[in-house]
């Protein structure tokens, strides 16, 4: 079955959805699982011996002990012209995003049988396009030519105005959403307009967006890592992070409060479960005292939210929504803090740590429609002239002048004989004499020659004296 795929390349995660058509309609984007445990898989890189790359779940299972071979935390570097040390050689950043983005495609068209129709993949919107075209270069020469780069924000709005339409409550033309996504790495916020006439998408960016490293969901997991590191001093302090097997303990410890946040988030408690050299046990945290800890970080969100829509907008016009997307949008507090300063219902998906995954595919939907569009139009673009009275004749239309003529009938040409003129004629006849004589000259020669030698000579005899 044909499909398009849309993958969210994030600085911490990668995700990805499909939208499959069938009978010649798209359906609906669909999360594809690309971990074990979850959709999500952490972007990690982890270079082997002949150059190749392992990605996901594998790659960071290597990082403990092979941790100069991987790579991660480089879709934020991507543009620099520095490259990154990865093993024995240098890899640029925008090398390794595409490395990234072909395992996805790989993986995806592996289990679907076929390579997608379309990809389209999602960046920060503060990208210009040298850092599109550095990716794009990177993608073709690792023969991914069909891929489309959206800002991120942009999938999340596409994916909210899908929902909301199936909900019978779509976003009217010229309607203004704010988005801020709060991701693993860091937080930006943008403002987008419903325009019906700007294709193949249907919206515009206001302003400029903002984006910066706080808050992130990385300053919510040092929240409670910090928070189990108190609980458990001074166990912590003969603890070498030099030493391997120490490394590979709080490597782990710190992915525990990272799952202890997420539970947290629909969850009044959580334990985190700690596993170190000559130390094992269990802290337990509440979400009222986690919500505590992180108040800080999370009242920055309406702050930035505010921030944006003043400098994109004129005037006291207001947003008419504001979308939160992101693992770390989960949070019930920052759901609160931005209902009560900016006034409004903020807009959280079940899964907001998809929505730019299922976004991205929504919007392959609508590139390769629109390609389809365009060649409908192309193939039915000339009027065919039907019988009629003069005044239908003239409100026919040609839309496609540039089309080659119908071939006319066959026509059958009899063969003409024709005779040369006169002149080539006479020419031809002198030539014939000229040559004529000029042979008869040579016959001549030949014989004048022939009498004149010793009639007693014979080929192949000498004469005696």
């Amino acid at each position: 079955m044909p499909y398009v795929l849309g993958v969210h390349l994030g600085a911490t995660t990668t995700s990805a959805a499909v939208a499959r058509r069938d009978d010649g309609k798209w359906g609906g984007a669909a999360p594809f699982p690309l971990g074990s445990a979850s959709p999500a898989v952490p972007t990690v890189l982890c270079r082997v011996q002949d150059g190749t790359f392992m990605a996901g779940e594998a790659a960071q299972r290597q990082e403990p002990a092979h941790h100069e071979w991987v790579a991660r935390s480089f879709v934020h570097q991507v543009g620099d012209e520095s490259p990154l040390m990865v093993g024995s050689e240098f890899v640029t950043a925008h090398r390794l995003a595409a490395v990234m983005i072909e395992w996805v495609a790989d993986a995806v068209a592996h289990r679907q049988g076929h390579p997608a129709e379309h990809i389209t993949v999602t960046h920060s919107a503060t990208w210009g396009p040298h850092r599109r075209h550095l990716v794009s270069l990177e993608l073709k020469q690792l023969g991914l030519h069909d891929v489309t780069l959206v800002p991120e924000p942009l999938a999340v709005v596409l994916d909210y105005s899908t929902q909301q339409g199936l909900s019978g409550h779509g976003v009217s033309d010229g309607g203004v959403l704010a988005i801020g996504n709060m991701g693993g790495s860091s937080f930006d916020a943008t403002v987008l307009r419903r325009q019906t006439d700007s294709e193949p998408f249907g919206f515009e960016m206001l302003g400029s967006p903002l984006d910066g490293a706080h808050p992130s969901g990385r300053s919510l997991d040092d929240v409670v890592f910090d928070h189990v590191c108190s609980e458990l001093a001074p166990g912590l302090e003969d603890l070498d992070p030099a030493e391997p097997r120490t490394r590979v303990s709080l490597l782990q410890l710190r992915a525990e409060c990272a799952r202890v946040k997420e539970v947290l988030s629909h969850q009044p408690d959580a334990t985190a479960r700690v596993e170190l050299p000559e130390l094992r046990t269990q802290v337990a945290l509440s979400r009222a005292h986690y919500e505590q800890l992180a108040r800080d970080h999370l009242e920055r969100v309406p702050e930035l939210l505010q921030q944006v829509t003043q400098s994109a907008l004129t005037g006291s016009q207001e947003p008419d929504g504001i979308v939160l997307a992101g693992g770390a949008a989960r949070t019930p507090l920052l759901r609160q803090l931005v209902t009560q300063q900016l006034q409004q219902q903020a807009q959280v998906d079940g899964a907001p740590e998809l929505v730019a995954a299922r976004g991205a595919a929504l919007a392959a939907v609508r590139i390769v429609s629109a390609a389809s569009d365009r060649s409908t139009v192309a193939e039915t673009s000339v009027l065919m002239r039907v019988e009629g009275s003069e005044q239908d004749q003239d409100d026919l239309e040609v839309l496609d002048t540039n089309l080659p003529p119908a071939p006319r009938p066959p026509v059958e040409v009899e063969p003409m004989v024709v005779e040369p003129p006169v002149e080539n004629r006479t020419f031809k006849v002198i030539k014939l004499s000229a040559a004529a004589l000029l042979v008869i000259f040579g016959l001549v020669l030949t014989f004048a020659q022939g009498w004149s030698e010793p009639h007693n000579s014979r080929p192949g005899m000498v004469q005696q004296k």
